[in-house]
């Protein structure tokens, strides 16, 4: 499950969106005209279906003048949610921007009821495992980032509320970049400094956990440094099958890494790649034997166990998400500074682009947060569009991607 990558921290926040209804983007192929037989009478046919395409839905109006949308999270065709803020000012950063959290029916989004929320700032990354399991993390805007504080949101299928997470002695800045539900537990990862977190609520509180020796102190890495570990992402399976993905260095290695959790401690994964000043911003899979691992700057892998294949056509740009369909087909989102964005998909030995649209106002875009849905050809993407404006104002989208669908057969 996503992740924000470390970078993500000082990013713009974004502003409101409406868009095209799912099917009825102009986008997909036209239909052709319907054959007919020889003597002239038509025969039965099935009509051309539009091809596969990504396409803008339809939002309820956000407060402006900035709103985006970081991260998105499903567990059927009928219930989604997407997490980020709204009614953010680029001249007042520290402090304007509203948490939001929009939820998915099956057939529009709509605001999700949330409690009283008397802090500005916004929701990062969602997860989920069921209707009555959702998990929402975010933090407060601040002038600083060592004045900022990690809010934890569950909804039970009924009403969200606030579950703290536990103090910690030191006032330094905590980031949390991964966030992942499976079995009824809840899993958080990030840094706080050169320490790893996670932790993991077991349903009745916070727990915890060591990250693997190889990434604490009392070694030393290259350049003298002590030795360290990030983790930007995490994938639960099950409570005793989670996997993390990020980066470290020690005395002997340097490079992306995976981190397996097996119910009794976390272990360092290598991937084949050393030397390399770069760490994985995303992680996705249907299981520990399929898992897709990406990173800025064309960074992919594939595999699972103790056996990943490096990609090497992946796209160059920002890599910060990745997600499965239900056939296990990864899709990415490829960001660049334009900034401008597409989404790719990996297919007969390739990567494969399709441009991501946007809406006719806009003069660029960038995505956040894909997601495939378990059981359905539907997919998800979220992020924000850049108005022409000055300053700069930011409008949340959602992209759907709806597959072909033969229409019914004609006389």
């Amino acid at each position: 499950m996503r992740k924000i990558a470390v970078t993500v921290a000082a990013a713009l926040l974004a502003s409101g969106c409406t868009g095209e209804r799912a099917g009825t983007s102009t986008s997909a192929s036209p239909s052709g005209p319907a054959p007919t037989a020889a003597s002239g009478s038509p025969e039965a046919v099935v009509t051309n279906a539009p091809a596969p395409a990504w396409r803008l839905a339809t939002l309820p109006e956000l407060a402006g003048p900035t709103s985006v949308l970081w991260d998105v999270a499903t567990v059927d065709a009928t219930h989604a949610w997407a997490v980020g803020s709204e009614a953010y000012s680029p001249d007042q950063p520290n402090d304007t921007g509203t948490p939001l959290i929009l939820q998915w029916d099956g057939a529009r989004w709509a605001r999700a009821a949330l409690p009283a929320i008397t802090w500005h700032g916004r929701f990062d990354l969602v997860a989920a495992d069921s209707p009555s399991n959702v998990w929402a993390v975010g933090s407060t805007a601040a002038a600083g980032p060592e004045d900022q504080v990690t809010h934890v949101l569950h909804y039970d299928g009924t009403a969200w509320r606030e579950v703290p997470l536990p103090r910690r002695n030191s006032r330094s800045y905590r980031l949390i970049t991964g966030l992942t539900v499976a079995g009824g537990h809840a899993w958080l990862v990030g840094n706080q400094l050169s320490e790893v977190i996670i932790e993991d609520w077991d349903g009745r509180s916070w727990r915890s956990h060591r990250s693997p020796a190889e990434c604490r102190t009392g070694g030393t890495s290259f350049g003298g440094m002590p030795n360290f570990c990030t983790f930007t992402a995490i994938r639960a399976f099950r409570a005793d099958d989670v996997w993390a993905a990020g980066n470290g260095a020690w005395q002997g290695f340097k490079g992306p890494l995976l981190f397996h959790w097996n119910g009794s401690g976390w272990r360092t994964v290598p991937v084949g790649i050393n030397g390399q000043e770069s760490s994985f911003t995303a992680l996705a899979g249907r299981s520990s034997g399929e898992l897709w691992a990406v990173g800025n700057g064309g960074l992919a892998v594939r595999g699972g166990g103790g056996s990943f294949e490096v990609l090497r056509d992946a796209p160059g740009g920002a890599l910060p998400d990745v997600a499965t369909d239900p056939a296990g087909v990864p899709w990415l989102i490829d960001n660049s500074p334009a900034p401008s964005t597409a989404l790719a998909t990996f297919g007969t030995g390739a990567w494969v682009g399709m441009p991501a649209p946007q809406p006719p106002d806009a003069v660029g875009m960038s995505l956040h947060g894909i997601i495939g849905i378990p059981g359905s050809p539907l997919m998800f993407a979220v992020g924000a569009a850049d108005l022409p404006t000055n300053p700069r104002h930011l409008r949340a989208v959602v992209l759907e991607y709806v597959p072909s669908q033969p229409t019914e057969p004609r006389a």
